[in-house]
């Protein structure tokens, strides 16, 4: 093994981390590759339950209607919040190690649980469960990143970290819908489970040596200010809007229009998604150059207007492979402006409210998925399944043009009153 590489060298997709290798220390590997582990088990985990929706509405069993998705990801999402705001303001520059640990420890207990559900509110409950333990991520992972790296580094990190997020929910789409149509439903919540917390396990391992204050100042031991976190963010607001909407209607709705509307296997299903994640996961690998060629705010317009195009496509879709192809083209634009709007916040909240931040953008994040969600399970029932695919393209319209006017119009009065572009950061 060459000098200085680090354990997490082998666990980290060998192309990556001789990508990200020539510019980082051990340290910072140790950080980058830990937390990567982390999200990545953090989101199959939390994917897993929603791609068996369909196979338990079919069955009737648990799940009787659409809107009962609907409600169930309402509740759980509202408890994420809650402690979105609580993880955001109490874990500020400490414990980012055990806090990470503790996260998909307590997603995986709850996966084991779930089969052991015989009603609907016991399986709303252990979702509860799952939602607590997957809201410690997001506050923490990406502050931790925002802490250590800078500059084009911090660019650069966000996107890996991110791509890892990706394969996660990848493997989950496509080992659970083989998995539940091959055996049983309960089996791909046994085995995630069991490997979010192997993982927990293996991040301790990998991170050894570190701890949660690196990359701290002083500026960090001051008090967090709710005030200047809205206000700095504020611009921010309907682009992880619509993130969460695109994240929660495709999670919740997208098995289910493959299976029920266009008559796909579950294994075809989650092959589909794949093709949505697994675009997205390259979409997030090619952040850091896309961005140094169009800027943050460019690649979140050019996600939206595609995630309009696309997504209205898909609801007039009946032709499997047709959708495949949207669902790629959809999940690549999508997954381009999660690292684009992480890397703004990051950039433009002040270093002691960094935490408070991404709560707060995850917590917008939630509230888009959890109420539009919720909505689109009432129009599924009433209008049929693709309802909800216009509805999310609706917005990203919106979304987009917001965007372009809102650029616009700092550009004629100064970006100082915008977040600051790639150049502006000091590496």
């Amino acid at each position: 093994m060459p000098r200085g590489k680090s354990r997490a060298g082998l666990i980290a997709p060998f192309r990556v981390w001789v990508y990200i290798s020539p510019v980082m220390n051990t340290k910072e590997k140790k950080i980058l590759g830990s937390v990567s582990v982390f999200h990545l088990f953090n989101d199959a985990s939390v994917v897993a339950l929603p791609t068996i929706y369909p196979i338990l509405y079919t069955q009737g069993y648990l799940i009787k209607r659409y809107a009962d998705i609907g409600t169930m990801m309402l509740i759980g999402l509202i408890v994420s919040v809650v402690f979105h705001f609580f993880v955001g303001h109490w874990a500020k520059g400490r414990h980012y190690r055990l806090l990470l640990v503790l996260d998909d420890l307590v997603v995986g207990l709850f996966l084991l649980l779930t089969p052991l559900a015989k009603n609907y509110l016991a399986l709303v409950f252990l979702y509860i469960g799952v939602r607590i333990g997957s809201s410690i991520y997001h506050p923490v992972g990406i502050s931790w990143i925002t802490h250590v790296f800078r500059g084009k580094h911090f660019d650069r990190a966000m996107g890996i970290q991110s791509a890892f997020g990706d394969v996660g929910v990848l493997a989950a789409f496509l080992g659970t819908g083989y998995l539940a149509q091959r055996y049983d439903w309960t089996n791909p919540l046994y085995l995630w489970g069991i490997l979010c917390i192997i993982a927990a396990l293996a991040g301790l391992v990998m991170s050894r040596g570190t701890n949660g204050g690196e990359g701290n100042s002083k500026e960090d031991e001051e008090p967090v200010s709710w005030r200047e976190t809205f206000r700095d963010q504020r611009y921010l607001i309907l682009p992880a809007l619509l993130s969460g909407v695109s994240w929660g209607i495709t999670l919740a709705y997208g098995p289910s229009l493959l299976n029920h509307r266009l008559g796909a296997s579950m294994s075809l299903t989650g092959i589909v998604l794949g093709c949505w994640i697994g675009a997205g996961t390259i979409a997030s690998l090619m952040y850091g150059r896309v961005v140094a060629r169009v800027g943050r705010y460019g690649a979140i317009i050019l996600g939206c207007v595609l995630t309009a195009v696309t997504t209205c496509i898909i609801g007039f879709s009946m032709n499997v492979l047709l959708t495949a192809v949207l669902m790629a083209t959809f999940g690549w634009s999508l997954f381009l402006t999660f690292p684009a709007l992480l890397t703004l916040v990051g950039s433009v909240a002040k270093t002691k409210n960094r935490t408070a931040a991404f709560s707060l953008n995850a917590n917008v994040q939630i509230i888009g998925n959890a109420s539009f969600t919720f909505a689109a399970g009432f129009m599924s029932d009433a209008w049929g399944i693709n309802t909800p695919f216009f509805l999310l393209g609706a917005i990203s319209l919106i979304v987009a043009v917001y965007v372009i006017a809102l650029n616009k119009r700092f550009a004629h009065r100064g970006a100082a009153a915008m977040p600051p572009a790639p150049s502006e950061i000091v590496s």
